[in-house]
């Protein structure tokens, strides 16, 4: 061991062309769960060759062993789990000589960026602590040095130097994603594994991170492995990428060449599944039926607290601008899709509009009753009407309850006699596609896919027969093709149960394959909305045309668009005049005095909220 551990010291860098990171025939098998005499066969005989600078993606759905190859590679598999094969690093097999060979190679030659930023750091240490952290445990350097090294690494992914004195939970999603890319490059490794690093991420902020980790790997001629079930971001970022299935790659090949002409049925059926903004799918026209919801100038303000600091400075209280003067509506059968980054008001709204929340101001009119304002126990009996799906399925479902249980609660809560709610159960679970319902309804969630879980959710939603769904983000942390399946269920049963759903999404192809209409919001308010067709091909707003320049699609391949600068402005201090004009790239004068409104523009309904708009607009 002792002969391995120098070798890793003193290898060479692999010179420019050569191959860098060489996995061949690697297996992984786990210990078999109870009742099963097999060991579980998890990776099955993956091969892939890799050269200096060269960006790699592993594509697949849940359960397919890219992360379980990942950790492979690593050395991070628990003791249980039995591995063959062989991985070269620069030319040096690294899996003979176990923990010990791998200890002095992590950080320093291959550093891995592990899926959930806030799960990668401790709560309780600074961000500069734990940059400073591996530093300090592979380098022979004093504290002023690793203080320097972590200015340097913060600055390097675009962050500045008082993130080092912050903890993890007092940083942005983004930018503690960042943060997290900034630790694996502490060392200046050669190889990076990048585990599902932009999952969950709204479209601006994983772009800005596909376009650091471009840069990082570009400049530093670092070897990229990027595991993602996203085809799109795979596309935009990488130049080869392998396609994984039941803990095989299935194929492999150019990244052109695998979207332009895919040789297996499974790669074809992941294209298959993945909405393009190109190809947006033709709709009948129909009159706009009389809204069953309606949203007028609403607001949603929440109190900061006020700290000693501030009481002594005598500064005047603060409050959260949420929710700021929105306008929306929702008809019979209509699927209405509010899209917009992280923080800009999305959830807010609906959670004020569903009475989660008190609105400050405004009225949410729901069959001609302000349901905002109505007493607890009328709003209470209203909201059986008005439903809504959770985020995340895992924990949106109670893991002690049964599916029976967790879809009758919502029965149990408004008074429906116990007689009916089997019945009740059995056909709704019917109706989100878990058929037959019996076999469903007396498993646990955990006994439960993904998708499954998610459709449970919907059940949960549907059982009491409401005429409005309100979905906040129910795909986001779905595989490509549950994902499709999910978005295809409450498309069909606003067209043939006539429900009015809001659909809550950073998912612009989603949102324009499935929506009537799409309403953009940008620090709290809503910037436009227009049909999807308007919204997709004739954006109005310098916003929306820079969330479609660098949404990932199939159709741009190494296409990488101009990504804004820094995050939306503070809540507690949004700009004067247009709240956008600090970003935008075509902002003029008086963009910083004029509060622009939505106005109507050339086309029947199609509204934005820019000063440029409204001038060409009046001048017409």
């Amino acid at each position: 061991m002792t002969g391995l551990r120098d070798a890793a010291h003193d290898a060479p860098i692999a010179p420019a062309g050569a191959t860098r990171l060489d996995v061949r025939d690697l297996n992984v098998w786990f210990d078999p769960p109870r009742g099963v005499a097999e060991p579980v066969h998890a990776v099955r005989g993956v091969d892939f060759s890799l050269g200096a600078g060269e960006r790699f993606g592993l594509v697949g759905e849940s359960g397919c062993g890219k992360t379980t190859t990942m950790l492979a590679l690593m050395g991070l598999l628990p003791p249980s789990a039995e591995v063959s094969g062989q991985v070269l690093l620069d030319g040096v097999d690294i899996l003979p000589g176990g923990e010990k060979g791998f200890i002095p190679r992590r950080w320093k030659q291959l550093a891995m960026v592990f899926q959930g930023a806030q799960s990668a750091f401790t709560p309780v240490k600074t961000i500069g602590w734990q940059l400073a952290e591996p530093i300090r445990l592979h380098e022979n350097v004093s504290g002023r040095v690793a203080d320097t090294r972590v200015r340097d690494l913060l600055a390097r992914v675009g962050l500045p130097a008082h993130a080092a004195r912050r903890y993890p939970h007092e940083l942005s999603g983004g930018m503690r994603q960042r943060a997290a890319i900034a630790m694996a490059l502490a060392c200046d490794p050669r190889v990076l594994l990048a585990d599902e690093p932009t999952t969950a991420l709204d479209v601006m902020v994983q772009a800005q991170i596909l376009n650091l980790l471009h840069e990082v790997t570009s400049e530093n001629g670092i070897t990229l492995v990027f595991v993602t079930h996203d085809l799109p971001v795979v596309v935009q970022l990488c130049e080869r990428a392998a396609v994984m299935r039941a803990g095989e790659v299935v194929e492999e090949a150019v990244v052109g060449d695998l979207v332009s002409s895919p040789k297996h049925e499974y790669t074809r059926e992941l294209f298959a599944a993945t909405p393009s903004l190109f190809s947006i799918p033709a709709r009948d026209p129909r009159e706009a039926g009389v809204p069953i919801l309606s949203v007028a100038d609403l607001y949603t303000r929440y109190p900061v607290k006020r700290t000693f600091t501030d009481v002594v400075a005598r500064r005047p209280k603060r409050s959260v601008r949420a929710v700021d003067g929105v306008s929306l509506s929702v008809a019979p059968g209509e699927l209405l899709a509010i899209v917009g980054e992280s923080g800009c008001g999305k959830t807010s709204t609906v959670q004020t509009v569903l009475g989660q929340v008190r609105p400050s101001g405004g009225t949410v009119e729901f069959d001609g009753r302000d349901f905002a304002h109505l007493p607890a126990r009328q709003q209470r009996a209203a909201r059986r009407r008005i439903q809504m799906i959770y985020q995340d399925p895992y924990e949106a479902l109670d893991p002690r309850l049964r599916v029976r249980n967790i879809v009758a609660e919502p029965l149990r809560v408004h008074h429906v006699p116990r007689r009916e709610r089997t019945e009740r159960v059995l056909a709704t679970l019917e109706r989100v596609g878990l058929t037959p319902g019996t076999a469903f309804a007396d498993r646990f969630p955990h006994e439960l896919s993904g998708g499954q879980r998610q459709r449970v959710a919907i059940a949960a939603g549907l059982v009491l027969g409401p005429e409005v769904l309100v979905a906040d983000e129910p795909v986001s942390m779905l595989d490509v093709s549950l994902r499709a399946g999910i978005l295809q269920l409450l498309d069909g049963l606003r067209r043939t149960e006539k429900l009015g759903v809001v659909l809550v999404t950073h998912d612009l192809a989603s949102a324009a394959h499935y929506a009537d209409r799409i309403a953009v919001m940008y620090l709290g308010r809503v910037v436009e909305e227009g049909t999807a067709a308007q919204i997709v091909n004739s954006p109005q707003h310098p916003y929306t045309r820079a969330l479609l320049a660098i949404a990932p699609d199939l159709a741009r391949v190494g296409v990488r668009g101009e990504v804004l600068t820094g995050e939306p402005p503070d809540a507690t201090a949004i700009p004067v005049g247009c709240r956008f004009h600090p970003r935008c790239p075509v902002a003029e004068d008086r963009c910083r005095t004029i509060d622009p409104v939505l106005t109507e523009g050339s086309r029947d309904g199609h509204r934005a909220a820019c000063v440029l708009l409204e001038l060409e607009v009046t001048t017409q």
